[in-house]
């Protein structure tokens, strides 16, 4: 079984490693050692989205030890040539990329009144948004005591996902305290970010 150090390495490098070595190494059992809640969560959602399954264990000293057991190798799989069509694509539903727990610059007593009123008008939009991105201060917004939990759940009960950063939790000490979505990480946050159809940031 092969082992591999993700130690002490910061957000996304982890997980990079993590999934590089589950691609390099298909049907096989690989030992990941971490010494970061966040990190055990981050490696292990990811690991589990490419079809590994994984069991994770507390060590002595606040180690973590994650035993993955990779999938097969993919089929390949026959590329299919798209059929034309003159009908017109159905408008890409956009991400809502958030940084901050208020809305716009300047008071911040109105800022907390726009975010309320911007998440509840999310409700009604046409198309949803895909997903809803909470960075830095804006993870305030999804972890316990904030007044816009019931409307995000709202949001995600209609498909919508939410995502924080597990970095920014961790750095506020509320990596316990979501109550709403998934904790993501830079890694996740990058790739939805690229294939956004549009990103809006408010």
């Amino acid at each position: 079984m092969e082992t591999l150090d993700l130690r002490n390495l910061a957000c996304p490098e982890p997980v990079i490693r993590a999934k590089r070595a589950i691609e390099e190494h298909p049907n096989s059992v690989l030992e990941l050692r971490v010494n970061s809640p966040a990190t055990v969560t981050n490696v292990a959602r990811t690991a589990r989205s490419m079809g590994a399954e994984v069991i994770s264990r507390e060590l002595p000293g606040g180690e973590f030890s994650l035993t993955v057991t990779t999938p097969q190798p993919p089929e390949p799989q026959v590329e299919l040539q798209p059929v034309p069509s003159d009908a017109q694509a159905p408008p890409g539903r956009a991400t809502i990329f958030l940084n901050n727990s208020v809305m716009g610059l300047g008071d911040d007593r109105l800022g907390r009144v726009l975010i309320k009123a911007f998440l509840k008008t999310l409700k009604s939009a046409d198309p949803l948004p895909r997903e809803i991105i909470c960075v830095n201060a804006a993870v305030h917004l999804t972890t316990e005591g904030s007044e816009e939990i019931p409307t995000l759940l709202e949001l995600a009960e209609l498909g919508v996902d939410v995502v924080s950063c597990g970095t920014c939790l961790d750095f506020f000490g509320k990596l316990d305290k979501v109550r709403v979505g998934i904790v993501g990480n830079m890694f996740d946050i990058v790739a939805r970010l690229n294939r956004a159809a549009k990103i809006i940031s408010p």
